[in-house]
């Protein structure tokens, strides 16, 4: 039900007018806006609208509101009671201002907050420089509409910053959660010999040259921001093939590709009939490809689907929700000529009893020349999952030296559309991208 209340929820916006305004959200950005006065989160073209949306609002911003009158407050980032003002903190200030907001806020509600609740909290509109909430002082980017600042002072002060992300931002800001429209049933776009001679650089350049298309890196139409989704559905196929050629794995394959992903969440809805098919074009001795995907997040799917291509080729995918490391002793697989994990997150439960990744990395270890790919989302936790696999393949297998082809590098084939990154302390990655950095490792024996 959530889902279809706002599409992608902003906080500088009317998100009443984005969800409908389907052809026209290029030109809703700038519209000034009226703030809800219980709350001070959430802003409204107009009065229609807010009326509109209040049967959406009510519960989150009479809580809000109740906690702004029970703390003496002009807003809910000042809740902390030995730190009441925010304006002019640090961004550790606003963390944990925000952190503990959300706290209050989930045990009045009794209940999880709403995607867009923990959006209104994460990136309220506050100042960039300053953490000043003051609306009447605020004013957006010019050219993102989403940053704001309370003087043009502060605007001045931060620009080199900003302008490292502010196209971005407004990428961000404009995209939509509608899946991308999608082209026919096409069996797999065939390429020339001279079209092989160089695998493309990034997930345009892949998509474009496999369906003789122009699309854009750099989104200005609304066909432009739907065309950037639909590339971005070739991200987790694109990066196994460009794993593929930066080892020249791709060629020592013959006839058939067997992947083992590893530690799926939602990864599999981006394995369909049109993603899967650029396999066979820019690997086009292979005629038979083989997935496992293996976590304990893996839904109820029947036990294999086949998609068949021309009757020549084909895809079978098997589905185990498990654990790799419960799975792989006690279920025969073929062994695997490539291994995924995708936004693995290795060093989130490390050293806790939630850690399930330190004993399946050493199971995944001991597949010798076989490589192991995975992607983080920003580069501090590429850095950290690569220090995580090192450290097991010490441990878990001695007689084996792992050997890094890619670490925490740059992946041209991530998803391109941009995401807010809620570590408000990370500045080195202030938007990332799911995939935005992949490494790639293989164990040999020394």
């Amino acid at each position: 039900m959530e889902d279809t209340i706002y599409n992608n929820f902003n906080a500088t916006r009317c998100n009443v007018c984005f969800t409908r305004a389907t052809e026209h959200r290029l030109t809703l950005v700038g519209i000034k806006l009226r703030y809800c006065k219980g709350c001070r989160l959430i802003g409204y073209c107009g009065e229609q609208h807010q009326k509109e949306d209040w049967k959406h609002h009510k519960d989150f911003c009479r809580v809000v509101t109740k906690v702004l009158t029970i703390r003496k407050i002009d807003h809910i980032l000042d809740v902390r009671t030995e730190c009441p003002r925010i304006v002019g903190g640090t961004r550790r200030d606003l963390e944990c201002a925000i952190s503990l907001a959300e706290c209050l806020i989930i045990s009045m509600l009794q209940r999880n907050l709403k995607t867009h609740e923990y959006m209104m909290l994460r990136f309220p509109n506050i100042c960039r420089v300053c953490l000043d909430y003051d609306t009447t002082k605020l004013k957006a980017c010019e050219s993102c509409h989403q940053v704001l600042y309370c003087s043009e002072e502060h605007r001045l002060q931060d620009v080199d910053r900003h302008g490292r992300w502010c196209q971005l931002y407004r990428v961000n800001l404009l995209l939509d959660a509608d899946f991308p429209a999608r082209l026919d049933t096409i069996g797999y776009p065939k390429l020339s010999p001279a079209q092989l001679v160089e695998f493309p650089r990034n997930s345009f350049e892949l998509v474009n040259r496999a369906y003789n298309m122009n699309i854009p890196m750099v989104p200005k139409a609304v066909k432009d921001f739907n065309d950037l989704k639909f590339v971005s559905n070739y991200s987790h196929v694109s990066t196994i093939l460009y794993a593929l050629n930066v080892t020249n794995m791709h060629l020592e394959l013959q006839q058939s590709l067997v992947i083992y992903v590893v530690g799926v969440e939602e990864e599999i809805s981006f394995f369909d009939y049109n993603s899967c098919s650029v396999i066979f074009s820019y690997v086009p001795q292979i005629r038979q490809v083989v997935i496992h995907f293996i976590g304990p997040e893996v839904g109820s799917i029947k036990d294999e689907i086949e998609l068949n291509y021309e009757g020549k080729r084909s895809i079978k995918m098997h589905y185990h929700k498990a654990l790799f490391h419960c799975l792989e002793p006690t279920e025969p697989m073929d062994r695997p000529q490539i291994i995924v994990s995708y936004n693995c997150g290795f060093h989130e439960h490390i050293e806790t009893q939630r850690d399930t990744w330190s004993t399946t990395l050493g199971r995944l270890i001991r597949y010798v020349n076989i490589p192991i790919v995975f992607t983080s989302y920003t580069r501090d936790e590429a850095c950290q999952d690569c220090a995580i696999i090192y450290s097991t393949s010490k441990r878990a297998a001695k007689q084996r030296d792992l050997v890094f082809v890619k670490r925490a590098a740059n992946n041209p084939f991530k998803d391109y559309k941009p995401l807010r990154n809620i570590t408000i302390t990370d500045e080195g990655d202030e938007l990332y991208y799911s995939n935005g950095y992949v490494s790639i490792v293989i164990s040999r024996i020394p």
